[in-house]
């Protein structure tokens, strides 16, 4: 199971008993979102199932508004009945095997974990994250195990350094120990992702003051351990820069599966950024490419290998490795509108990389196609809501490319205003695109939004250096200059800095 991109770093959770009286409920939920809480899990023990579902409706809406995961306590039939973003699970709960049988690839699941043992079996077992816990004894629950403090915490990370997952510390967590606890487990290797917070916020008379106080103690905290949990306006451009030096320090393999219009070009592409191509369409050597690979990308310009796709994107999944689909012209017929709901729904697709029209498809927001061009014009907030739609549904990244680009997590979008006018009148230009997204995030695992900023920014950049040179005078001496620029700006990827214009809009 592929680690989503998903921001863990303040998990609230939530009890309706602890809300101060004169606050309500929802407030303190929305109050919290509003000061920046990144996930949100509906914790309701005791409450029947018809309540649950109207409270996970109106909770869904608020977490949607801001572009926040919803996770659900332990109760699959209520996640599925509101297509919550996931499911978080304990010991005690449905295996989670079964569960994700229930809920498909693209849904997150987590499991409480207090060992070494229950931590590995939930990792084999295809955990998108651990909750681990209870950190101190809280309020909050009575029958807890012997709390694990610092060092438990600390110990358990050691044993997730060969295989690392994303993982919540929960359990008496608040502002006054947050700090200790985040630098404390440290190993040097691996740090926890976040925390889980109760009554620190479901509790606090200003839940937004309380959520803000902790997302700057965390961010503080991280920041002292080196890790970068910046914003992306803080840091798009220098980890730009250093993407591109992963792919040739790297030289990731990436399996193509494209069409049959645009192979070559994609493998020279790929080539000319420091990666090496491989181009195979023979079912008998996927679980072993898979196993090798650095990233896969499906093509849908030619569906003529379609088990051999599904196939591929599961063996990639499988063995951890990014899925890039480029649902070519997925807005054209029924057949392949059918197609790209079938790979977004049964396969974990890490990114999404679509032209206008594909993308506005997808999101049911208007997208027209003809053939596989994008056609017509769309505001940009209808842009901008169309990769967030996009993002939440399906837990991938979205980078939609047009006359300006545009990248979401699902939460923050980011618009790239290079590329020359050349670009979109060479045929498979956007193949090309997928191409080096799949190679920047082959090398850059650790953030799959901003690789795939990095590499759209690298082939527009390089299209407009290579509109300049003497010799171009339309697209075919155009398209030769792209690929030698291509290799000239991995090269010296510093000058990025010098032609990027990128907007953080969220």
């Amino acid at each position: 199971m592929l680690v989503k991109n998903i921001d863990y770093s303040l998990y609230l959770v939530t009890d309706r008993s602890l809300v101060p009286e004169g606050k309500t409920f929802l407030g303190q939920i929305e109050r919290s979102l509003e000061g920046g809480a990144t996930l949100v899990q509906l914790r309701e023990k005791d409450t029947e199932t018809g309540p649950f579902i109207d409270f996970a409706i109106k909770v869904k809406e608020l977490t949607r508004k801001h572009g926040v995961p919803l996770i659900i306590n332990d109760r699959l039939d209520v996640a599925l009945a509101v297509d919550a973003d996931g499911v978080h699970i304990g010991q005690d709960d449905m295996p989670l095997i079964q569960a994700r049988k229930m809920l498909g690839p693209n849904k997150i699941i987590g499991v409480s974990c207090n060992n070494a043992e229950e931590a590995a079996i939930a990792v084999r077992d295809g955990a998108d994250y651990l909750g681990i816990g209870a950190v101190w004894f809280t309020a909050t629950k009575s029958n807890i195990k012997k709390p694990m403090e610092i060092e438990g915490v600390k110990e358990l990370l050691k044993t997730l350094e060969k295989t690392p997952i994303p993982t919540v510390a929960i359990g008496g967590i608040n502002s006054e120990n947050v700090c200790r606890l985040i630098e404390g487990s440290y190993t040097g290797n691996l740090h926890i992702n976040g925390v889980a917070v109760v009554s620190a916020i479901m509790a606090a008379d200003d839940a937004k003051a309380a959520t803000e106080e902790l997302g700057q103690l965390i961010h503080n905290s991280f920041k002292k351990i080196g890790v970068n949990n910046d914003k992306p306006n803080d840091n798009v451009l220098d980890f730009a820069v250093q993407a591109a030096k992963n792919v040739k320090a790297t030289t990731p393999m990436v399996h193509h599966i494209t069409n049959y219009v645009v192979i070559n070009d994609n493998a020279n592409a790929t080539l000319s950024v420091g990666a090496s191509p491989i181009m195979s369409t023979n079912p008998e050597e996927l679980e072993e490419l898979a196993a090798v690979n650095g990233a896969m990308l499906l093509n849908m310009g030619t569906l003529n290998n379609l088990d051999t796709m599904f196939r591929a994107a599961k063996a990639n999944a499988k063995n951890k490795n990014p899925v890039i689909l480029d649902p070519v012209g997925c807005g054209a017929t029924t057949f392949r509108k059918e197609m790209v709901r079938r790979f977004l729904t049964e396969c974990d697709i890490t990114v999404l990389k679509g032209n206008g029209a594909e993308i506005l498809s997808i999101a049911g927001l208007g997208g027209k196609a003809r053939g596989v061009d994008s056609v017509g014009q769309a505001e940009e907030n209808i842009m901008i809501e169309a990769v967030k739609k996009v993002a939440n549904d399906y837990g991938c990244i979205v980078g939609l490319t047009g006359p300006i680009d545009y990248v979401s997590d699902g939460k923050h979008v980011i618009a790239i205003e290079n590329g020359d006018k050349y670009l979109p009148l060479i045929t498979g230009s956007g193949c090309m695109v997928s191409s080096v997204v799949s190679c920047f995030t082959a090398a850059n695992r650790d953030n799959y939004l901003l690789a795939t900023v990095a590499a759209i920014l690298t082939v527009t950049v390089a299209s407009e250096v290579a509109a300049k040179r003497e010799y171009v005078n339309g697209p075919g001496t155009f398209r030769s200059a792209l690929i030698d620029e291509l290799y000239n700006l991995t090269n010296s990827p510093e000058k990025l800095k010098e032609h990027a214009r990128i907007r953080v809009l969220c």
